[in-house]
């Protein structure tokens, strides 16, 4: 007796709804810019930390996946570095910390239309907050090794709270270190890509639009 079976997956995301069972969409609100997951994703960067598959922990080291700083970056926002509001406008600091734990809601995509989807341009404009809190420093670490989705960004266009970002794809990343204190320029949030697995993305027709993110696998034969 013999049989055999076929199964699928999805690897390109043209939005998110809300997960059927009943669990948060694993998204931060930190948008990263195109030109840097690029230049990352072509060699840049650097490689000194690694997640340890036996420890599951971020570990020093090389691996051969580099890192780049999300926080701080010049976004082309006065005052703004990439701080986006997913849900209500103007988010608090404690949703920001909410968001990064636990992350975003049904609620949170119900002041969304439902869902995060990029439009017939391939856009989805997301509104822009102030800085990275430091009031956060704390959330950030405690996920630090878990994989998250960030949206990547092609350009912003206003200052401080009244940015706004034309989110173009999103990315499969995991934090390996954070610092939010002391002066600017020792402050950091550093990721690497990392895969994802995300429930309720829905599908992208024609170029990639998202990158480390797949789908469950469901069988189609």
């Amino acid at each position: 007796m013999q049989a055999s079976a076929t199964a699928a997956l999805l690897n390109n995301f043209g939005g998110f709804k809300a997960p059927t069972n009943g669990t948060n969409l694993q998204i931060l609100p930190f948008a990263l810019d195109k030109d840097t997951w690029d230049d990352m994703l072509n060699g840049g960067g650097t490689d000194t930390w690694r997640w340890d598959t036996d420890q599951q922990r971020v570990v020093s080291g090389s691996d051969g996946v580099h890192e780049i700083n999300l926080y701080p970056q010049g976004t082309g926002s006065p005052g703004n570095r990439g701080t986006v509001d997913i849900g209500g406008a103007n988010n608090s600091t404690a949703d920001i910390a909410r968001q990064i734990v636990y992350g975003i809601s049904n609620g949170d995509l119900a002041q969304m239309g439902g869902e995060l989807k990029f439009n017939a341009q391939g856009r989805l404009p997301l509104n822009g907050d102030t800085g990275i809190s430091a009031g956060v420093k704390d959330e950030l670490a405690s996920i630090i090794g878990q994989p998250r989705i960030i949206p990547i960004f092609e350009s912003v266009a206003g200052p401080g709270n009244n940015a706004l970002y034309q989110i173009v794809e999103f990315a499969g990343v995991r934090i390996v270190d954070v610092n939010l204190t002391g002066k600017m320029s020792s402050k950091r949030v550093i990721i690497q890509p990392a895969k994802v697995l995300a429930i309720g993305g829905t599908p992208a027709a024609g170029p990639q639009k998202s990158w480390y993110v797949y789908s469950p696998a469901w069988l189609v034969r």
